[in-house]
């Protein structure tokens, strides 16, 4: 059986006094057995994709043996320096400057990479195609699907609903071929007196729709990248788990879509950044 390694080192939470450990989203706190929330179901959608997931927080694993790996999924924390830093929220090494090299490679001899929510602040520009632009609180939204024929999303339907506290982005790249789109506030009526300030906020839904999940792939690499995780009931969600199931296979190169960039076609206003 093929395996992926699932790895979660974060490096941006603050420590919680009270209860004397990292302050994480509930899905990556450790149980009694070490194995995250997350992590146990991560194992689980792996067992529905046919490979067996590796789970680590340890930068060290990507000094080891990387060709044992069909793909990689990815829920981190930080830039590319924190995540190569000494500091975590876990305690847990970071990557080495090698171990990236060693990562980087890997994607390019073909490897995939699934990555989800605060992912895409490793590399944003470069891997990502985007820029981080701050999320708002919680809330329902719409995820509209863009590309039903892409295996992550196909026979999902038009759109779902799903809560989280939304990540914005900036800066979208032209290379982009979206999967999903962030449903977003309408615009104000003709004539109505803006109750906006009249420069963009981060993390503000007050916009045009942008994509919340995209493909990427320049040469052998393939990235997936989803918006969604941050929460508990997210990791519980079938919708959820069937999209990071399905998009597993492609990213290992098992299953062929038409990743044609679109993003200038399908949100052709991803880059304003309000009404």
């Amino acid at each position: 059986m093929e395996k992926v390694l699932y790895f979660t080192r974060h490096t941006v939470y603050t420590l919680d006094p009270a209860e004397r450990r990292p302050k994480l989203p509930r899905p990556l706190v450790p149980l009694e057995d070490g194995l995250s929330f997350s992590d146990k179901v991560m194992i689980e959608i792996g067992k529905r994709a046919g490979v067996q997931v590796d789970c680590s927080r340890n930068g060290e694993v990507f000094d080891g043996d990387l060709d044992q790996y069909a793909a990689f999924v990815f829920w981190t924390s930080g830039s590319a320096a924190q995540l190569l830093g000494p500091a975590s929220t876990q305690g847990t090494p970071p990557i080495s400057e090698r171990g990236q090299q060693r990562l980087f490679d890997a994607l390019d001899a073909g490897k995939g990479l699934v990555a989800i929510r605060n992912t895409v602040s490793f590399h944003t520009e470069d891997l990502f195609g985007c820029s981080y632009n701050g999320h708002g609180p919680q809330q329902e939204c719409a995820m509209i699907v863009k590309d039903p024929d892409f295996p992550a999303v196909k026979g999902i339907g038009e759109s779902f609903r799903i809560t989280d506290s939304w990540y914005t982005f900036k800066n979208f790249q032209d290379d982009l071929h979206v999967v999903l789109a962030q449903g977003t506030n309408p615009p104000p009526p003709p004539g109505a007196t803006p109750v906006s300030p009249p420069e963009p906020r981060p993390g503000s839904l007050d916009r045009p729709p942008y994509p919340a999940a995209w493909a990427r792939q320049h040469g052998k690499r393939r990235l997936f990248y989803t918006t969604m995780g941050n929460l508990e009931q997210t990791w519980q969600d079938p919708v959820f788990q069937g999209i990071i199931q399905r998009a597993i296979p492609w990213a290992k190169g098992d299953v062929e879509a038409d990743v044609t960039p679109d993003i200038r076609e399908v949100t052709p206003q991803a880059n304003q950044l309000h009404w």
